[in-house]
């Protein structure tokens, strides 16, 4: 999954149930949503910052701390975790285990009728690599998101 689609789908999940939204907390899902990905640039991506061991503490102290938009930026964290968990796989508690899990789902149509398939996948982390991204049908969901935002912010 992308950045764009990282950051919208929990923007689009909060300006849903969120009676009062404001810019603030809004930056603090998006930068909360796209942070895992930071661990791109160490050896292994999927590593470290998608890690429930490091995720889950942080959520706890995030919202111990009192700080509003901790706790915002460790669902997006967490909301970025749960979305890779259908795109790939997920090590919850690396580094202790590098082995993670995921969930393909697919669906096939045609004159023959209709099936969905799923099956659980586990593997581990791919090695550092360039990333070429098709965020085609992302810009789509983020120009949603953006009138979404400009909607019920104004």
């Amino acid at each position: 999954m992308d950045p764009l689609e990282h950051a919208s789908i929990p923007v689009l999940a909060y300006l849903a149930i969120s009676n009062e939204p404001t810019w603030g907390a809004v930056a603090a899902l998006v930068i909360g949503a796209v942070f895992p990905d930071l661990d791109a640039f160490c050896r292994e991506h999927r590593s470290y910052l998608h890690s429930l061991l490091f995720a889950l503490p942080l959520f706890g102290l995030a919202c111990w701390s009192g700080n509003g938009y901790a706790p915002l930026f460790t669902v997006g964290w967490l909301s970025h975790i749960f979305l890779d968990f259908f795109t790939g796989v997920i090590p919850p508690v690396y580094p202790l285990s590098r082995r993670g899990w995921g969930i393909s789902i697919r669906a096939r149509g045609g004159p023959r009728g209709f099936g969905i398939k799923v099956r659980m996948v586990e593997s581990y982390p791919d090695p550092r690599h360039d990333y070429d991204i098709e965020i085609g049908g992302s810009v789509a969901l983020l120009l949603v998101t953006l009138a979404a935002l400009l909607i019920r912010m104004h």
